[in-house]
């Protein structure tokens, strides 16, 4: 097989799933893992594919606001893991807030039974999730409307989300870089967030594998804004080299198929 159609097919397949890991192109392709290094570079250097720690996702994806829809589909048995584990950091009592991403929907829907929590959120989905349990209390924070996002924002989401005590917030990001921070791809949502972090006493970020070293458009979170850190097992591999420089714990889930 010609370099070129190697990578038109990496490229195709990055497209499709979103994210492409070297050591599984090496197997798949046949070749060395340096080839596909190689292959990666040049894509890179193209703008097609971003290059991470260990593979390349698709450039588009890490700086489109997707839809919900979208989002949901991508990595969701990691998510469901990584909902899990978060899960078990809950105390009983908690006011905690869910952001409008698809782990944090995930997450909702792993939220145990014998906690009595209160439940804020800006996600139409993550209430419409939650609406039959009641043993939660809820809180939908209102604002001006994304129909894509199926979330709300904006000034009046702000000023309401001023009036709650927020004991843990729970959320997620399109990227995580250890020297940025973690990033959003809607200004809105980072900015959102960033006055969530400074309200809420502890505070929880969600990651899958795809986006270690991932950069987006807004950062709005640094490491040190953190006071826990829930990634899949795939990320350990791609965070050890550089673990002892996240100044909170990390909290890593147990394989999608055993979760």
């Amino acid at each position: 097989m010609l370099a070129a159609e190697r990578q038109n097919l990496i490229l195709r397949q990055a497209r499709e799933i979103g994210t492409v890991r070297t050591t599984t192109l090496a197997a798949e392709f046949k070749v060395t893992e340096e080839t596909i290094r190689r292959d990666l570079e040049k894509l890179g250097h193209a703008g097609l594919l971003f290059r991470t720690h260990g593979g390349a996702i698709y450039t588009d994806i890490s700086r489109q606001d997707l839809s919900l829809r979208d989002r949901e589909s991508r990595q969701a048995p990691q998510k469901a893991a990584i909902a899990k584990t978060a899960a078990s950091l809950l105390s009983d009592g908690d006011t905690i807030l869910l952001d409008a991403s698809s782990t944090s929907l995930a997450l909702a829907s792993a939220l145990p039974d014998n906690l009595h929590l209160t439940v804020v959120t800006y996600a139409l989905p993550i209430v419409e999730r939650l609406a039959n349990r009641p043993d939660l209390g809820l809180v939908q924070l209102g604002g001006t409307y994304d129909p894509e996002g199926r979330r709300f924002s904006g000034l009046l989401t702000e000023n309401a989300l001023r009036a709650i005590n927020i004991d843990r917030f729970f959320f997620s990001g399109k990227g995580l870089d250890l020297e940025q921070g973690i990033s959003e791809a809607n200004e809105e949502q980072a900015r959102l967030k960033r006055q969530v972090l400074k309200q809420a006493a502890w505070s929880c970020a969600m990651i899958d594998h795809t986006k270690i070293a991932v950069r987006s458009n807004f950062y709005f979170a640094s490491l040190a804004d953190l006071d826990a850190l829930v990634v899949n097992s795939s990320a350990e591999e791609l965070l050890a080299p550089t673990a002892d420089r996240i100044p909170c714990p990390i909290h890593y889930s147990k394989k999608a198929n055993a979760a």
